[in-house]
């Protein structure tokens, strides 16, 4: 068909790519509506096993909103899935419980291209269960604080993650993005930079929104141990990895079967 008219979210001037493995529709209206004020070309991708149907409404209303198709596979495997699809400039890692301060995304960014360096990450600030959280305490290990920042709502490069072969195919889901973290400052000479303030943030509210019963949380221990046994020896980080990065393989079945995988929920 033709090609519609150059609007802000042209997909040549897309700066943000905002992504997340999410199947939560009650939840998408509220996080959609919060980026509404963001100030410079963006775009939300989605993935997950929602049905067309329950999709369209949200991509007929906000047009920046596209979503990846697959079955039940695993979450970790759709949020790479969602990166997959990612056109910006840089690329920001989310859930669609999340809620965005005004405009966050447009000043997360123009503060990221003012430094000129694809090696900074910043970790953006974050309101959890009410709380304002002290970013600083997201660390490989949580009692020490001298152990390597993590940076739990990302926003980076989008091409040096491309380079960096993605997420690994091992995690189920959680901890991929930490092996992530953990990638870009041991192996890509990277930085964690926390950006956001009291006005500035992204608001989270994991126990009122969805209460003690999460599949999601059930990988942790499955995943934590992945982590743990590639960068830690149980007391500290080392100095280099244990093991290799397993990549996914792209092949015509990535959106249909979950890859290296426990069948607790997923297929």
């Amino acid at each position: 068909g033709q090609r519609r008219g150059k609007d802000k979210n042209d997909m040549q001037d897309i700066k943000v790519s905002i992504f997340a493995s999410a199947v939560r529709v009650p939840f998408y209206k509220i996080f959609l509506e919060s980026l509404r004020s963001t100030s410079i070309p963006f775009e939300v991708v989605f993935a997950g096993h929602n049905t067309p149907e329950e999709i369209k409404p949200f991509t007929e209303e906000y047009p920046f909103f596209k979503y990846i198709h697959t079955a039940p596979i695993k979450p970790e495997q759709c949020y790479d899935a969602a990166r997959r699809a990612c056109v910006g400039d840089a690329i920001h890692i989310t859930a669609d419980d999340a809620e965005y301060s005004s405009d966050c995304i447009g000043k997360a960014y123009n503060y990221w291209k003012s430094l000129n360096d694809i090696r900074t990450m910043l970790s953006i600030q974050t309101i959890e269960n009410m709380q304002f959280c002290d970013m600083k305490a997201h660390r490989f290990f949580w009692h020490q604080p001298d152990s390597p920042i993590m940076a739990p709502m990302f926003f980076m490069s989008r091409q040096l993650l491309e380079d960096m072969g993605g997420f690994d195919r091992r995690y189920i889901c959680g901890q991929g993005e930490n092996d992530i973290v953990m990638r870009f400052v041991m192996e890509e000479n990277g930085k964690v930079e926390i950006w956001g303030d009291k006005e500035n943030n992204i608001t989270l509210d994991h126990m009122r929104r969805h209460g003690l019963v999460r599949p999601f949380a059930t990988g942790y221990n499955h995943d934590r141990a992945i982590l743990e046994g590639s960068w830690g020896n149980g007391k500290k980080v080392l100095s280099r990895r244990r093991d290799i990065h397993e990549p996914y393989t792209h092949d015509e079945t990535f959106l249909l079967k979950s890859q290296s995988f426990n069948k607790q929920h997923w297929v």
